[in-house]
């Protein structure tokens, strides 16, 4: 089994995954959930947008909720590069494999590229923002899990080899490459010095699984669980606390009032040198990928993903998903009495 390389040399230098965008049906829930349950803070508002960061950021926004009263959505996943020419050069990249580009005018940033990857996920690509304080040393100010940093997203696509190749030849590096038997299932890519930017899982696609902000401990998460149980979204709750198998880091993942799914991780391992290889294995010789110990993820995990805006999504061919919570516990009753 070949595994992509890393282009070493790519013709646009990205920094790391840096924001996404949402639609809501309702701002006010959307409000209350992210600033009193993740604890991000409010950078600016109005009656149909919501602009959010975690504590640690400087940029104005990580997290951008949009009004709507259609079906919730994400809108778009954001990446940055190091400056205005680093964004020509995505331009001019991403118009050679054939992908269409646009230049938009997004409040609170700089110029900033629409495109698209080649399968199918919508991109925002910018180099600057405007700046905001930061507050992780202001403590009387944090709620809830006390969101440092937006760290990644997870996208399903049903060509996970066709984005392993194109994003290593941007200069993405992977950290883990899942397969079934020689057949590539999900890949973990990175630019920034830690294991995560971007992760494609084989299932139908493109559509948005997860993003991830980092949070200081795990006490952090169960805060965050325990605000979501008090102001009445406990069964939101979805997969965790525990810690993943295939992975570095503890994680609860959460669904917001739209269903918008959200993973709180802690800070993660540092990849230090470039000739770290990726880790390769092959699911089927993995107890669970998905946990370390405890139960599997509720069905809803595997099969909920947020819609992209106008995107068509095709049907995977792969085996299906592991196992579910549902399941296992059907089959522990079952050993349970002996059926």
């Amino acid at each position: 089994m070949s595994v992509p390389k890393t282009n070493l040399r790519p013709a646009v230098r990205f920094l790391r995954a840096s924001h996404a965008s949402f639609t809501s049906r309702d701002l006010d829930k959307s409000r209350e959930f992210y600033t009193e349950v993740l604890g991000l803070l409010v950078s600016d508002e109005d009656n149909d947008t919501l602009y959010l960061r975690g504590l640690e950021e400087r940029a104005h926004h990580s997290l951008t909720i949009k009004r709507s009263q259609d079906e919730p959505a994400c809108l778009r996943v954001g990446m940055r590069v190091h400056d205005e020419e680093e964004l020509e050069r995505a331009k001019h990249t991403f118009e050679r494999h054939g992908l269409p580009c646009r230049w938009v005018d997004e409040p609170f940033q700089g110029r900033t590229l629409h495109t698209v990857d080649v399968v199918g996920t919508p991109l925002e690509i910018v180099a600057s923002m405007t700046h905001q304080p930061r507050r992780d040393r202001q403590v009387q100010m944090h709620k809830g899990a006390a969101a440092r940093r937006f760290d990644h997203y997870q996208i399903t696509v049903p060509d996970v080899h066709k984005a392993a190749v194109f994003y290593t030849s941007l200069g993405f590096r992977i950290a883990d490459y899942m397969t079934m038997g020689e057949h590539p299932v999900g890949v973990f890519l990175h630019v920034k010095n830690t294991p995560y930017d971007l992760v494609f899982l084989e299932r139908d696609g493109p559509a948005f699984h997860h993003y991830a902000y980092i949070v200081p401990d795990v006490q952090s998460m169960l805060r965050a669980c325990d605000t979501m149980g008090e102001l009445g979204w406990g069964e939101n709750v979805e997969f965790g606390p525990g810690k993943h198998s295939v992975g570095h880091s503890y994680y609860v993942y959460v669904r917001d009032p739209d269903g918008h799914r959200v993973e709180l991780l802690l800070p993660p391992i540092v990849y230090m040198d470039g000739d770290d290889p990726p880790s390769v294995f092959d699911v089927r010789t993995v107890k669970s990928p998905q946990v370390a110990w405890g139960l599997p993820p509720r069905a809803s995990w595997f099969v909920h993903r947020s819609r992209f805006l106008d995107c068509e999504v095709t049907p995977s061919l792969g085996d299906g998903d592991g196992l579910t919570l549902e399941q296992y516990l059907v089959i522990t009753d079952r050993q349970a009495t002996g059926e």
